[in-house]
């Protein structure tokens, strides 16, 4: 009797009878753990979440959790074993997932995938920024939705077209207003010649902007069109970000907006309340790097906290001169070229914040760091004398870092670059 309540109360608890009726919902959840797969088979390979990342520098926290790597409590090969026997764990409970809903045990898959979900989402949200990723939001928010609210098809189909809509906000710059972010590669577009670029990405920010609205529409040639624009789309971005982006979000647009697409209404009611929250939560996440002050392209601040894919082509080149008792100073030197590299000032803080740290001899870390974006000039937007001796901060502007229009020194220029 204590079992059935049990059950009674988790079908309840989170909306399960929508998934028990619906087979859309259980074609969203065969794909969301499909996603969960491809994520732990890149994780168990990198040890970022590892004690010896931290010991040797290697880790990385958000700026609102600077001491992550106090927590982190794995080892990854060839240090130990606990890094893998935890993701082989996780694989165990994913294929015992899979074996449920080949069973058509729905409620067993659905509750085998919490702990998929909350491991990731501490993972991404918490304990690593190495692990971000635009993908790792679209799926963290699938999941979510899923695993726990009410009208679970209105709000998986509203979240991936507000998705569409929130990453124009970091296509409004001239690396895509005038297609700068690709005529500053060596290689341009992919298959596309020089002369379309603007008009090609225009029309993104358009259908981003505006025909992803259509796709909730009633099922007519609009929504068909629309449809097959984002097909079209996803395929074409996978030629640069390759299969990870696309395998998260085409099977759930096949799912929810392919051949067997039927209108959902806008649900009312208190229970809709979670699903709003959420979408304002994803609308603030996007706003902060715009209510920061500055130019976010260049500083940076706050624009991991939203959508951020292709929304400038960095340049950058670094010189820290690490000053220790009793030695002669050591310069070293980094560049990166590659278009993909955010070029972010907050790693560069981090980094050498851990160096202060673990090292006793370290008086200070000198830092030269100039950035270009889209092709124009290198600028020094960072030049300070001990980067250990000043904070960043999380939510606001970071007065260390400059840009062109705060005196920030122009440096040089730089050549045609690659993505990666």
């Amino acid at each position: 009797m204590n079992l059935d309540r049990f059950r009674n109360w988790y079908d309840s608890s989170f909306s399960l009878k929508e998934l028990y009726e619906s087979e859309l919902l259980k074609a969203a959840l065969v794909a969301v753990l499909f996603a969960y797969f491809l994520t732990f088979n890149i994780w168990i390979q990198e040890f970022r979440f590892t004690i010896e990342a931290v010991e040797q520098g290697k880790h990385l926290c958000w700026p609102y959790a600077k001491n992550c790597g106090d927590w982190y409590f794995l080892s990854g090969l060839p240090f130990g074993y606990t890094a893998n026997i935890f993701y082989m764990g996780l694989f165990g409970i994913m294929g015992w997932s899979a074996w449920a809903m080949w069973r058509g045990q729905w409620r067993l898959a659905h509750g085998l995938m919490w702990p998929l979900f909350i491991w990731k989402a501490l993972m991404v949200l918490l304990f690593s920024m190495s692990q971000v990723g635009n993908y790792e939001y679209y799926h963290l928010v699938f999941s979510l939705i899923l695993l726990a609210f009410p009208h679970k098809i209105f709000f998986l189909k509203f979240s991936l077209v507000w998705f569409y809509f929130l990453s124009v906000a970091a296509k409004i710059h001239p690396a895509w207003t005038l297609g700068t972010y690709f005529s500053t590669l060596k290689t341009g577009l992919p298959v596309l010649p020089d002369m379309v670029m603007p008009v090609w990405t225009n029309f993104v920010i358009f259908m981003e902007m505006v025909g992803a609205w259509f796709l909730l529409g009633p099922k007519n040639l609009w929504q068909r069109l629309a449809f097959i624009f984002f097909v079209i789309f996803h395929l074409y971005s996978g030629l640069l970000v390759s299969y990870r982006y696309p395998a998260t979000v085409l099977p759930m647009l096949f799912i929810l907006f392919g051949p067997l697409y039927q209108q959902t209404k806008i649900p009312t009611g208190i229970k809709t309340l979670p699903g709003w929250l959420l979408m304002a939560l994803l609308g603030l996440g996007q706003s902060i790097s715009h209510i920061i002050p500055g130019d976010e392209k260049s500083t940076m601040e706050g624009n991991f906290y939203g959508l951020y894919m292709f929304e400038a082509n960095h340049q950058c080149v670094e010189q820290a001169t690490i000053y220790r008792k009793g030695d002669d100073p050591e310069v070293l030197k980094k560049e990166s070229f590659q278009a993909r590299n955010r070029c972010d000032a907050y790693r560069v803080w981090f980094k050498h914040q851990q160096q202060c740290k673990s090292d006793s001899t370290i008086e200070r870390i000198e830092i030269q760091f100039d950035h270009s974006i889209n092709g124009n000039p290198f600028y020094r937007t960072i030049d300070i004398p001990d980067i250990c001796a000043v904070d960043y901060k999380p939510f606001s502007r970071n007065d260390w870092i400059k840009t062109d229009k705060e005196g920030a020194e122009l440096i040089g220029y730089p050549m045609r670059n690659y993505y990666y």
